[in-house]
């Protein structure tokens, strides 16, 4: 089989060329099982593959493609204890609150997390906070309006909600001591601070105080100490440390500041006697992501200790950043720092989402200056946690989307209890099985740590299937390229910037094989319940046959392609209530007909314009909740947005959910959508070719030609009033 290998190898390598023009990585280097697949002319081993994504495209019908808020479980993903003051609840008495997002539910549990009673939620529920007067509030990420609880022995029960004007959605919530709300707008990236008024408990309409300002880009964890308020922003990759005043208004001018290259994805922090805090962190390296080498480097997950010393300007040091990914916890999205008691010792608890353990790590006295590197101790947790509380004892509770399940760690064997969901969930163990290679390290269970080689998922660079926030050097020549969403690739096709995988079937192939071409092995291997035991908890393994103890290379990319093909963008909270454009938002329609549908196209399937939708439906499909209309082509252009990542320009991109793709351009030189349309220059039909239009690179220059920057002089702008239409069309894609 040496030649087979030898011919596989130089075809496969190829290939990787074609993921968004990644290097080839180097052959691969045996230990895995024999791809099906034979030298001078045999069969292809993706051709199975690829009759299956064929078959798949002809059976959907795109324009009504469900969006993923319901189809991928229940999904659990945050905990409260129903205590603001952290005190253990008795046996059998409610003790965390827990919003389901896939259900737009409100679960409150006991402390065994048996469930005791749920009550409906706002649309996409993230948030959830307890003031001390006992009131319970939820906000959604898909829903301008928080909705109000009272608990009542064992059940949870509505009891009104406060409308948030001018906001879409609330990524997360926090409680204050004085009886104020802190929510967090990711969409404006803005920190909303609420004071209830006095009939706050009346059950009838809420008098509020609010007061907003600007916090960064992406804010989407917000946490209240007694002195302090923090708010983690993905997009800006930024840690903000603000003390609190008078009233609980936090004080936007002593802020302190923690900014690293590249996402922070969970954080806590303990105050100390001398007016300051400890922080803990969890975030991928603090260092560029470098992508030279054939794969992806420095991007391991870390968890970084601080200090903030207390002053009217803070003094943040560093006192810790331990890679994590070595003791395998990648993407920690849940940590717990606390004090170890009787001592000057403190110590730091990370589960990892896309890892299968559990770490501690116990630093030894840290103080201003560096810290010794802890002592870390791990045990197995299954993949999937997104967030944790502490129960009281040493135990804790886990909440798993990934397992559509709470997990119970009390020291010993974790107990799972997954979400009651009535059999709504409806997905296939294939569908489970591409899930969870997208969000934990399956796809490439043998990478290292080692320098630049890294242990990490696809969500490292793609939170929640979106974006990092990040432009990052791609190893080829000086071109830089943002991060693009991984939602909505079924029939947006062919794939990525340079466009060079002209299906799901390469994406996949390609995707196993970067992921993990520095590993030294195969990227052609089969998964056995030794490799990833907790597989078993998905349903992917059937215990009582032996033939389906191994999954197969091609189920494997099969998986992957199924869960793709269900990854669809989820709701845009801009369109939820609503049936019609505002005067503003058609006037927005009509400039875009007029000046953008050329390139970006109004179809179900990017790489096919007999799917155009005529203007006259743009409104039915705009509002309905799938959002389906690409907004994209799958043709280039050069529109002076350089370099350019291919040598045609770049692919035309899809415009659905622009308000989570920041920054914009191939190059990430736009921070907003304002920004990118204040740029655009373009010739008038009919009009003369413009003097000097060469002197953007490579760009056309004939009539009608469009430029998103870098434009010559003498070409047309939009007018304030068309740029403010489009700002609200846009808003709506």
């Amino acid at each position: 089989m040496d030649a087979v290998r030898l011919a596989l190898a130089l075809s496969l390598a190829l290939a990787a060329l074609a993921c968004d023009g990644r290097p080839a990585p180097p052959a691969p280097a045996g230990g895995a099982a024999d791809p099906p697949a034979l030298a001078g002319g045999a069969p292809d081993p993706l051709e199975p593959l690829r009759r299956f994504e064929a078959s798949r495209r002809a059976a959907a019908d795109f324009s009504r493609q469900p969006s993923s808020d319901r189809l991928l479980g229940p999904d659990p993903i945050a905990l409260r204890p129903v205590d603001p003051r952290g005190r253990p609840a008795a046996p059998g008495a409610p003790a965390l609150l827990s919003p389901l997002r896939g259900r737009d539910a409100l679960v409150l549990l006991d402390a065994s997390l048996r469930e005791l009673s749920r009550a409906p939620a706002p649309a996409s529920p993230t948030g959830v906070a307890v003031l001390p007067s006992g009131d319970v509030f939820a906000s959604g990420e898909a829903s301008p309006a928080l909705f109000r609880y009272a608990l009542r022995g064992a059940s949870i029960e509505p009891a009104g909600r406060i409308e948030l004007a001018g906001v879409r959605g609330v990524r997360d919530l926090a409680a204050g001591p004085e009886g104020v709300l802190y929510a967090l707008d990711e969409r404006a990236g803005a920190l909303l601070t609420l004071r209830l008024g006095a009939d706050g408990r009346t059950g009838g309409r809420m008098e509020v105080e609010r007061w907003d300002e600007p916090i960064g880009a992406g804010p989407f964890r917000v946490v209240r100490l007694a002195r302090h308020l923090l708010v983690a922003c993905l997009l800006d990759h930024t840690l903000v440390v603000l003390p609190v005043g008078e009233g609980g208004r936090p004080l936007s001018g002593g802020a302190a500041r923690i900014r690293h290259d590249g996402p922070i994805w969970s954080f806590d922090a303990i105050e100390t006697e001398d007016g300051g805090l400890l922080i803990a962190a969890g975030g991928v390296e603090d260092h560029p992501l470098d992508r030279t080498g054939g794969s992806f480097g420095y991007i391991d997950s870390f968890v970084f200790l601080y200090r903030v010393a207390a002053g009217a300007r803070p003094e943040v040091t560093r006192l810790a950043a331990v890679n994590v990914s070595e003791h395998g916890v990648l993407t920690p999205k849940a940590i717990a720092l606390s004090a170890v008691p009787g001592s000057a010792d403190v110590r730091v608890i990370a589960t990892g989402y896309g890892g299968d353990r559990r770490a501690e790590l116990v630093f030894r006295a840290p103080g201003a200056g560096s810290s010794t590197a802890p002592e870390v101790s791990t045990r197995p947790l299954a993949p999937g946690v997104a967030a944790m509380a502490a129960l009281g004892g040493g135990a804790f509770a886990y909440a798993n989307p990934l397992l559509d399940a709470w997990l119970l760690d009390a020291g010993g064997e974790v107990v799972k209890r997954p979400v009651h969901d009535d059999g709504e969930d409806a997905r296939s163990g294939e569908v489970r099985l591409g899930e969870a290679l997208f969000f934990t390290s399956l796809m490439a269970p043998w990478n290292r740590t080692d320098g630049p080689l890294s242990r990490f998922t696809c969500e490292t660079c793609h939170f929640e299937g979106y974006v990092d926030g990040r432009t990052h050097h791609t190893g080829r020549g000086d071109v830089r390229a943002t991060t693009k969403p991984l939602l909505g690739l079924f029939n947006n096709r062919p794939h990525f910037s340079r466009a060079l995988d002209p299906d799901l079937t390469t994406v996949a192939d390609n995707e196993f094989r970067v992921a993990g071409a520095l590993s030294g092995h195969d990227p052609w291997f089969s998964v056995s319940r030794e490799i990833a035991p907790w597989l078993a908890d998905l349903g992917v393994f059937d215990v009582e046959r032996a033939d389906r103890a191994e999954l197969s290379p091609e189920a494997l990319r099969r998986a992957l392609m199924s869960f793709l093909m269900e990854f669809s963008h989820r709701t845009n909270p801009a369109v939820v209530g609503r049936a019609g454009f505002s005067a503003l938002e058609r006037d927005g329609a009509r400039v875009f007909r007029d000046r953008c549908a050329r390139c970006h196209a109004p179809v179900l399937r990017s790489d096919d314009p007999g799917s155009a939708v005529p203007f006259e439906r743009w409104e039915e499909l705009v509002f309905a909740p799938e959002g389906a209309i690409v907004w994209g082509r799958a043709g280039y252009e050069k529109t002076g947005v350089v370099p350019y990542v291919h040598e045609e320009g770049a692919r035309v991109p899809s415009l659905r959910r622009l308000y989570k793709k920041r920054p914009y351009f191939t190059n990430g030189s736009a921070r907003t959508l304002r920004d990118v349309l204040e740029r655009a220059r373009f010739a008038a039909p009919g009009a003369a070719a413009v003097p000097g239009a060469a002197a953007a690179p490579g760009a056309a220059t004939a009539p009608g030609a469009f430029f998103h920057d870098g434009a010559p002089e003498g070409l047309a702008a939009l007018d304030p009033a068309a740029i403010d239409a489009l700002l609200a069309f846009l808003d709506l894609l």
